[in-house]
């Protein structure tokens, strides 16, 4: 089937538009057909001939990979999303993007290398040289098995980001044709998206109304209390994905394809079977080698709708530093109060940004400690325990474990920001690339074994650059 919209601005075509939706007939309409979980993608061919489409040269971090007529576009049919995109929506200048409050998401794949099939899901501009019949764009949309929209070169269509002044807006346009693709029909209310025309450059279109919210939410339902939420990315490799509503086994990960792929199937690069922790609030899963700059998805195992579909998230795999992850490896030894001392870390080890803390919990309170280094494991017997870092080592200066003020019990807790020793530059070991294996050492004068001591499970960790 073939939807021929946009129609011309009501600046030329006031007068029809009037006598088609009176202004008695108010509210959304339908034309039949949803779009499943398999056709969720979108790509664009950018084909435009005006250089205006693609006047944006800017890069944004909550689109990333993208300028452009791709952006515009991308931007487009993110406003449909569920939530604000990348939890903020930022990124451009008239709106915050990603309003539609329904149980559908889009996954951003990309660049496509040509027009596609009628159910290819891909944008792009029809280059016929004329328009006799004064539409902007339409879309032809079997709905159930995808869909495909193009843009008349007729017209001179323009990127933004910002206010368009002359020319036709690419993003506006672009945010009513996929409202077709989803399987909405025209709307009655003035300045709503799916009205039938637009009013000056259609910079107003770019942003849903009341009336569009209700017409997404009639046919893909409203946004499910539990539905998965990503809440944020660590951009590094494998990628943390933080938020809730996760499976504990069987989680799928989508990604953008980072190849420019053909027209025809399914681009998505999907990972399968992937795990949850914290309840549901952590996935941590390994980038594939050919996912790239776009967006991350988690769906659960719970369903196949869209009700089980997360939100899309930024994520920049290329930002990410090849480096192995922080591991805890070896045996900690069991103290007076039967409490087993663990070592963790919050952040990433590297030479710039935020702190890399590597924290020791479940010691004794108000007893002395300290961490010890070295570039090698180990696993010999030491004081009734294990050592875990092969010498030669270094150590940190000697911390008091805090905790309760009375009695002895294991509420006492260590922190080192390891980064401040690796930008410090004073250790030549801890370079670039270079792993590193650390254990806390405690004092615990009531020690089973009569040597006094405590000691946790060791950490390993590389240096990013």
């Amino acid at each position: 089937m073939k939807i021929q919209q946009l129609a011309l601005p009501t600046i030329a075509l006031g007068v029809a538009a009037i006598l088609v939706f009176p202004k008695e007939s108010v509210g959304f309409s339908t034309i039949g057909g949803s779009l499943n979980l398999s056709q969720r993608d979108v790509r664009v061919f950018n084909n435009f001939s005006d250089a205006t489409a693609n006047n944006n040269v800017t890069t944004d971090v909550n689109w990333p990979g993208q300028t452009g007529a791709p952006m515009s576009i991308w931007k487009a049919c993110s406003e449909w999303a569920s939530e604000l995109h990348g939890g903020t929506g930022a990124g451009d200048p008239l709106q915050t993007v990603g309003s539609g409050g329904a149980d559908f998401d889009i996954t951003w794949q990309g660049i496509a290398t040509g027009s596609g099939g009628t159910n290819d899901n891909i944008h792009s501009e029809l280059q016929t040289g004329t328009n006799p019949s004064g539409v902007l764009a339409f879309t032809e949309t079997p709905i159930s098995t995808g869909w495909r929209i193009f843009y008349y070169d007729w017209w001179t269509w323009q990127d933004g980001p910002g206010n368009v002044t002359s020319g036709i807006d690419l993003q506006g346009v672009a945010c009513h044709e996929y409202g077709h693709a989803l399987g909405l029909g025209h709307s009655a209310v003035g300045g709503a998206t799916m009205a039938a025309s637009i009013t000056g450059t259609g910079t107003g279109q770019r942003s849903l109304a009341t009336d569009d919210m209700s017409g997404v939410q009639f046919v893909y339902g409203v946004k499910s209390a539990g539905k998965p939420h990503i809440a944020s990315v660590d951009n590094q490799n494998p990628l943390t994905i933080m938020g809730s509503g996760f499976s504990a086994t069987g989680n799928e990960v989508w990604f953008t394809n980072s190849t420019t792929s053909a027209p025809a199937g399914d681009p998505r690069i999907v990972v399968t079977g992937v795990a949850s922790s914290g309840g549901g609030t952590s996935i941590v899963v390994n980038i594939p080698a050919n996912a790239g700059l776009g967006d991350v998805l988690v769906k659960s195992s719970a369903g196949a709708t869209g009700a089980f579909l997360s939100n899309a998230f930024p994520v920049d795999p290329t930002a990410a530093p090849l480096c192995a992850p922080p591991t805890v490896y070896c045996t900690a030894k069991v103290n007076s109060q039967l409490c087993v001392p663990v070592i963790g870390y919050v952040g990433n080890p590297t030479f710039t940004g935020s702190p890399f803390d590597v924290t020791g919990a479940e010691f004794l309170n108000k007893k002395f400690g300290l961490l010890f280094y070295g570039t090698q494991p180990f696993g010999a017997a030491f004081q009734g325990g294990h050592l875990c870092v092969k010498s030669p080592t270094k150590r940190t200066p000697p911390q008091s474990s805090g905790g309760s003020t009375t009695g002895d019990d294991c509420t006492g807790f260590y922190t080192v920001d390891f980064n401040a020793l690796i930008q410090a530059g004073t250790n030549p070991n801890l370079i670039s690339g270079a792993f590193v294996y650390c254990q806390w050492w405690s004092r615990d004068p009531l020690d089973f074994t009569g040597f006094g001591t405590s000691l946790s499970d060791a950490l390993s960790f590389q240096i990013c650059p």
